[in-house]
């Protein structure tokens, strides 16, 4: 994934020193509307690098802004899973633990029946 990222990213730069002087327009009013409404065309007019580059950034920032909030849900879903299975070791390690000392106790116990009988 970050190969792709930075081939969007040397796409781009190749973009904006390819066409730095090129000049573009935007049409915010288009003739035909202007004509219907009885005012004059608006237009805007810029360098079409700058117009790639803002493009290319506002793309970044909206996948950013969409994709930050599933990545914090999920990284906050992992630390929960993270520490739920910590507990369930936990649990098991003071099981074994209680297992273990029960069965010294057993032992115990039933070395000193044995020298009990033997008595």
């Amino acid at each position: 994934m970050q190969i792709l990222s930075v081939l969007a990213a040397l796409c781009t730069a190749f973009l904006v020193l390819m066409n730095y002087h090129n000049v573009t327009s935007i049409n915010l009013l288009s003739k035909k509307f202007a004509t219907l409404m009885n005012v004059s065309v608006h237009t805007l007019s810029f360098d079409l690098a700058i117009y790639t580059f803002v493009i290319f950034l506002l793309g970044m920032f909206s996948v950013i802004f969409f994709f930050a909030p599933l990545y914090k849900s999920l990284k906050d879903k992992y630390s929960a899973y993270k520490r739920e299975l910590e507990r369930g070791s936990i649990t098991n390690t003071s099981a074994e633990a209680k297992i273990n000392v029960l069965e010294n106790k057993i032992t115990v116990l039933e070395k000193a029946l044995e020298d009990a009988l033997k008595k």
